[in-house]
């Protein structure tokens, strides 16, 4: 697996991206492995060993953005058809009500992460804590659509992946809703 590029850049909103600047971490090799094939079942299984276990977990993952949530970038696919992120909220933090253009699993390292999940006419449907070890609802089919925030009094650290290129990152993910 080829390393990620030194980069860092502000996204419109006020939140922050980092590239890691090393090859993948031999924790998260297995899950880029099922993400690479997209083999879903092995991606759950996986993510849920990486949350369980986050060796992977660097220091500088845990910074924050005091203006919105902060992206980790922490692999690149070589072929450029996903990414993995740790997102950094800290406490107030809170996303857009936004769906997703393209398939996106994720789950809590640290912290308590809320998600509310609406239905297609906005309306509430679930509100969900996620604790450190849990996978949130995947979105596979791109039809989920969620707002995700820190409610607590302490930082938030969620690993993410997208299927999605590095360098749609910022445009390619999220599909506001309003």
């Amino acid at each position: 697996m080829l390393p990620a590029e030194a980069l860092a850049f502000d996204k419109p909103g006020g939140t922050s991206i980092t590239r890691a600047t090393s090859p993948i971490h031999p924790a998260l090799a297995r899950l880029a492995r099922a993400a690479e094939h997209q083999d879903f079942a092995e991606l759950e299984e996986t993510l849920h060993v990486a949350l369980r276990q986050p060796s992977w977990l660097r220091p500088e993952h845990r910074v924050g953005d005091p203006n919105g949530y902060m992206r980790h970038l922490l692999y690149i696919d070589p072929k450029d058809a996903f990414v993995i992120t740790a997102i950094t909220w800290l406490p107030g933090h809170v996303s857009p009500i936004h769906g997703h253009q393209v398939w996106c699993l994720y789950g809590v390292v640290e912290g308590d992460l809320t998600e509310e999940q609406f239905d297609a006419a906005l309306k509430l449907e679930k509100k969900v804590v996620y604790r450190p070890g849990e996978l949130a609802r995947a979105d596979l089919d791109q039809q989920g659509v969620h707002r995700v925030s820190n409610r607590g009094i302490s930082r938030v650290v969620s690993l993410h992946l997208y299927g999605v290129s590095a360098d749609r990152l910022t445009t390619g993910i999220n599909r506001l809703v309003n």
